[in-house]
Parts: C-alpha cells; sequence; structure tokens
C-alpha cells in the first residue's frame, strides 16, 4: 500500500451487504462516531458518504478493511487544505479574494454538476441568487442570509439585467456584499441548473439547463457548507438567450 506524508480522513465507509443490513450499519457508525446519512446502497455494499469527493486531493484516494472478516471497508484521502505553507514552513498569510463591486442577480440556482460526477444543491430555503458581474462574463452564487442589501442603480448592470429577464427595470437586483476570506477551488462546471420567469409573467417559474461547452472553474468559500460559489472561465456570458459559454 502506498504510504502518504500528510494525514488521511474517512471519506466513505462501506458495509458488506451479504453481512450487514442498513439498520445495523447505522447502529455501528453511531457506536464509533461517524455521521449517519442516507445509505447508498450498490450491488454489493451499503455506502455511508461522510465527506464529498471533491474536499479531496486527486490520487490520494485508497480503500482500506477495518478489521479482519469485518465486512466494513473504509475509503480514505488526504483532505484538501486551505491554506499554503512558505518553505519555512509558516503559513501563509491568505490574500483576500476579488470580488465584483457590484452584482446582478438574474435567477435562482438549482444545481452545478461538477468534472468529479459531484453536485453541488442549492435549497430554496437557503435564499441563494445566482447573479453576473456587470460584463456578464462571470457568474455568482451567494446566500442572502445574513447579508447586507444594496441598491444598485447603474446603466450596464440595468441593461443586462432587462436583456436577461425580458422585464424593465425596477432594481437590477438585491444584492448583497460578500467578502469572503477565501475561496477553495472544486473544479470545472460541466452545467448549472437554474430558475427564472425570464421572458414569462411575473411568478411563472422555468427550470433551465445550461451544460457548459467550455468547463468554467468553480471555487467556495467554505467546503463544507458553500455559501458564496464564483464561476469564472470557460468564455461564459450572459445574453438574452440565457447563459451561454
Amino acid at each position: 500500500m502506498a504510504r502518504f506524508n500528510k494525514s488521511t480522513e474517512v471519506q466513505t465507509v462501506l458495509f458488506d451487504k451479504t453481512q450487514w443490513t442498513v439498520s445495523k450499519a447505522k447502529a455501528w457508525l453511531r457506536r464509533k462516531g461517524y455521521s449517519i446519512p442516507d445509505a447508498d446502497t450498490t450491488s454489493q455494499y451499503h455506502r455511508f458518504r461522510q465527506r464529498p469527493p471533491f474536499q479531496f486531493q486527486k490520487g490520494t484516494f485508497r480503500t482500506l478493511d477495518l478489521g479482519k472478516n469485518t465486512g466494513i471497508k473504509a475509503v480514505i484521502a488526504v483532505p484538501k487544505t486551505s491554506q499554503k505553507k512558505n518553505p519555512s514552513g509558516d503559513a501563509k498569510k491568505a490574500k483576500r479574494p476579488w470580488l465584483p463591486a457590484t452584482l446582478v442577480a438574474l435567477a435562482t440556482p438549482l444545481s452545478i454538476d461538477l468534472e468529479s460526477g459531484e453536485t453541488l444543491k442549492f435549497p430554496l430555503s437557503g435564499k441563494f441568487v445566482l447573479g453576473s458581474n456587470k460584463s456578464g462574463t462571470e457568474l455568482w452564487i451567494v446566500s442572502e442570509k445574513g447579508g447586507k442589501n444594496i441598491r444598485a442603480t447603474d446603466a450596464k448592470g440595468e441593461k443586462l439585467y432587462e436583456s436577461f429577464t425580458g422585464f424593465e427595470h425596477d432594481e437590477v437586483a438585491k444584492l448583497v456584499q460578500i467578502r469572503p476570506r477565501s475561496m477553495s477551488r472544486l473544479g470545472r462546471a460541466m452545467s448549472i441548473v437554474y430558475r427564472s420567469d425570464k421572458f414569462s409573467r411575473p411568478g411563472k417559474n422555468s427550470d433551465y439547463v445550461h451544460p457548459f461547452q467550455r468547463y468554467p472553474t468553480v471555487s467556495v468559500d467554505n467546503l463544507s457548507k458553500p455559501t458564496i460559489v464564483a464561476l469564472r472561465g470557460g468564455r461564459i456570458k450572459v445574453q438574452k438567450e440565457g447563459i451561454t459559454g
């Protein structure tokens, strides 16, 4: 087995279906202090994910037996770190990430499919907003919770909003001032799903799916529970026909 110089953590716990039922597996997880999510049952195992794969470094995943003949395995890997170290070993001071001064709120985000096969989902209860910079070349998803709403009266943002939604401008957006301490890269986005009433009568929403042709980079403020998500690069363009690129 390969050895790692960095410490590993458990990403998923697997229980052999021929030896374990879901209820007995959950009882074992509870006794050992693991998280108890819904089981993902395959042809051979009951799988209980502890953390999503995108929170770990690629190429470090290994599967181990937890005891002899127990029927329990663990997928382990080296977790991603939010800070880099300089050659002296001291933590490098993180630079505050750059963010646009104004975001134009366009729609309600539902999910992003990542290159890793994972899906970022945005519950409606989180009051997430899908917005863009005034040029329409970046997408930002932010939670309004705990934020400070600001009114935007900007001609360029107003034009983008009216082109995308088909509605005349009242307020460009209910915007939130966002200043995360750092952003961590997750990978690339394959597609995005959002809900909008654009070019419909107000209050009548439709869900839209946009598969990216050139995959933008996805970054988040918190790997465990993102409240700010940025999609940049990949030739994103917000236009009258919707999100393109």
